[in-house]
């Protein structure tokens, strides 16, 4: 089973791969953009289930224990904002992958993914890396450039510079 450093190293290494990607696509391929930001996600809440010991194969099994209010993972769960985080970061990356909205259950509309579900993402998977580094004391997670147009409140992250 990989351990706590195993999954920390990954999203450090997704990281890098979004920060390649974002720099050098301008606007383009957010729905990839978005998709590296949920597999960092998956990595840094694999590393917090990795201290107790878990391991799962199924995204509702993580949820499950990630989210506060259920009873069954009160050792394992998430900050309310951490969990929202990361909740929202899933349903953003099954946009991109899937082109559906979260509710919409016609299935007669396809969901494009663009620049703002990008920027939703980075601060989402900020939230969830700032309560994780804190948690734990993380400090090998680096600040990551990315470049984005009319990213509004950029100042008010912690691991994510934009550039121009």
């Amino acid at each position: 089973m990989p351990e706590f450093e195993d999954h920390i190293n990954q999203t450090c290494h997704n990281l890098d791969f979004l920060s390649f990607v974002a720099l050098h696509s301008e606007d383009a391929f957010c729905d990839w953009k978005v998709t590296i930001c949920f597999y960092a996600c998956v990595h840094a809440v694999n590393s917090h289930l990795a201290k107790f010991g878990l391991q799962y194969r199924k995204h509702t099994d993580v949820d499950s224990a990630l989210n506060p209010k259920l009873a069954e993972s009160k050792a394992t769960a998430l900050s309310e904002d951490a969990y929202v985080a990361y909740s929202s970061l899933r349903k953003l990356s099954r946009r991109s992958r899937y082109l559906v909205q979260e509710g919409d259950l016609s299935g007669t509309t396809s969901y494009q993914t663009f620049e703002k579900h990008f920027q939703k993402a980075i601060r989402h998977l900020d939230t969830l890396l700032q309560f994780l580094g804190t948690l734990y004391g993380v400090s090998n997670f680096k600040i990551v450039e990315i470049k984005s147009d009319g990213f509004a409140n950029s100042a008010n992250l912690k691991f994510f510079s934009v550039v121009k």
